[in-house]
């Protein structure tokens, strides 16, 4: 199988689901993310219903809005882990099994998307976009992206747009947007950061009223 073909389509999935162009063509960043993740009719793992702040349907980040979580010395430690909090969305939306193995920083790779395509892993091609918009959290990490060179690509500043994985939003992708597949670590370095410190903030002292470690 030729190269080219094989990594605009693997960067066709990290970009967006299949319903967020009416007329099916590859996206970003964050589409889907107000929906149920298509494993959801299945009962591979529980569902949480967000609070009313996600407007009920932001799958996967309901643990930012939770008022009833234990925070302390103990539960902190987790709470800002962002495999964690990466691995805990991929549940909450009902990824298969095989998927959400992929949902740490140290398995979601390049690598990994490959296998994924060529049929050597058991994670099903059409959840890709699922695994994205969780490594991310749903957040908007552009500023980093552009400090961390992910700009700095045969693409130009386009492989900064995947670095927004903000709900429901939608951008034509084309194979011009191909050298970005190679920027892939350092946007999860921006993701990573990026949760932690977001974690930090709002599971630790200046939310909570304990002090962080």
């Amino acid at each position: 199988m030729e190269v080219l073909p094989l990594l605009l389509i693997i960067f066709c999935l990290l970009a967006t689901g299949q319903a967020c162009s009416p007329n099916g063509a590859c996206g970003c960043c964050g589409c889907r993310a107000k929906a149920r993740a298509r494993a959801a009719k299945t009962n591979d793992a529980e569902m949480q219903v967000p609070s009313p702040e996600d407007d009920g349907n932001i799958f996967g980040l309901s643990i930012w809005n939770r008022t009833d979580l234990r925070v302390d010395q103990e539960t902190l430690p987790l709470l800002t882990n962002p495999n964690h909090l990466f691995h805990r969305c991929c549940e909450e939306r009902a990824l298969p099994k095989a998927c959400r193995q992929l949902c740490h920083f140290n398995a979601y790779t390049k690598q990994a998307l490959e296998d994924i395509y060529l049929g050597h892993s058991e994670c099903p091609l059409e959840f890709v976009p699922e695994i994205q918009f969780c490594s991310a959290q749903g957040m908007d990490q552009r500023k980093c992206c552009v400090e961390s060179g992910v700009g700095e690509s045969l693409a130009g500043g386009k492989c900064v747009l995947f670095c927004d994985q903000t709900p429901d939003k939608f951008t034509p992708v084309d194979h011009s947007y191909l050298p970005c597949v190679e920027k892939l670590e350092p946007m999860k370095r921006c993701f990573y950061d990026g949760i932690g410190a977001r974690a930090r903030q709002h599971f630790g002292k200046d939310s909570r009223g304990i002090e962080e470690f």
